[in-house]
């Protein structure tokens, strides 16, 4: 054997597996591009931004430009941020913000000792009954609970994202999500002045209603209060019930053998009764 041969064998064997590793990272940063390249076309389209260019290869001038046209006036991120729009209604003084985090508001309700947090993080409240063994978390992550189905072979996840799954009908051309997404679509119409984004949190809006004193959540809390007020009228109720059926029991079982004794009374005494009744018929 050639002495060489032993001393560039070692060499040889590592350049290879060098030459594999940096092909399958090559690979990975390709799939990466790919994969980011998508992402940020579908991206752009969401946020109404041209994709002219790769992003690599954009300056750090052509990068603010594209900043500055997200943020146009006539672009969703730019109505929201607008002067009037909805996250200056949001944060504005006496605003939505505002009244959530005011003394007595509905964050300070949440937190509060025994409030609606404290209910639910105690031993009987409704995190522990979720987390608990046999609990719904516990029948999702089971094996053939709900996720396995998600996940397995031909499973839901599967059908979803297969070839001419739901994705793939999303995703197409003049699909659902290119209809969000277009001009005057519904993230434009959701954004507009008036919208249903305005709607929900502007002046006047279902958020400022439903936190507002006397609102929607101060009558769920009022609710809340009088159905536990009358839990025990219920109880009692209930017991009442228990014992009237027991009385009824009771009377049942005394006339059932007041009926089998006048069965068993002589036929004599039944006709002799029916015969003077006739004779002081007579007699009147």
């Amino acid at each position: 054997m050639d002495v060489r041969v032993g001393y560039t064998l070692p060499f040889k064997v590592g350049f290879a597996v060098t030459g594999v590793a940096l092909a399958a990272v090559e690979s990975s940063v390709t799939i990466a591009r790919l994969t980011f390249e998508n992402v940020a076309h579908e991206v752009n389209n969401v946020f109404g931004v041209e994709d002219t260019t790769n992003f690599s290869a954009r300056t750090p001038l052509a990068l603010i430009g594209q900043i500055a046209e997200m943020l146009g006036p006539d672009r969703p991120i730019g109505k929201m941020l607008a002067q009037d729009g909805a996250l200056d209604r949001l944060l504005s003084p006496g605003g939505v913000v505002d009244r959530l985090t005011e003394a007595d508001g509905s964050l300070e309700r949440l937190t509060a000792r025994d409030g609606l947090l404290d209910q639910m993080a105690e031993e009987d409240g409704i995190l522990i009954r979720l987390a608990s063994k046999g609990g719904p978390l516990d029948r999702l992550s089971r094996k053939g609970g709900v996720i396995d189905q998600f996940t397995e072979n031909e499973g839901i996840l599967e059908r979803l994202t297969g070839e001419g799954g739901v994705v793939d009908k999303l995703t197409a051309e003049n699909g659902l999500l290119n209809k969000m997404t277009e001009t005057g679509g519904i993230i434009d119409r959701l954004v507009d002045d008036g919208g249903l984004l305005d709607q929900l949190v502007g002046e006047g809006g279902a958020v400022e209603r439903a936190i507002a004193p006397g609102g929607t959540i101060d009558r769920i809390t009022e609710l809340t209060e009088v159905i536990s007020q009358l839990a025990p009228s219920i109880v009692a109720i209930q017991e009442t019930v228990h014992e009237l059926r027991d009385a009824v029991d009771v009377l049942n079982n005394a006339v059932t053998p007041l009926s089998d004794l006048a069965g068993r009374l002589p036929k004599r005494l039944v006709r002799g009764n029916g015969k003077q009744g006739e004779l002081n018929g007579h007699q009147h």
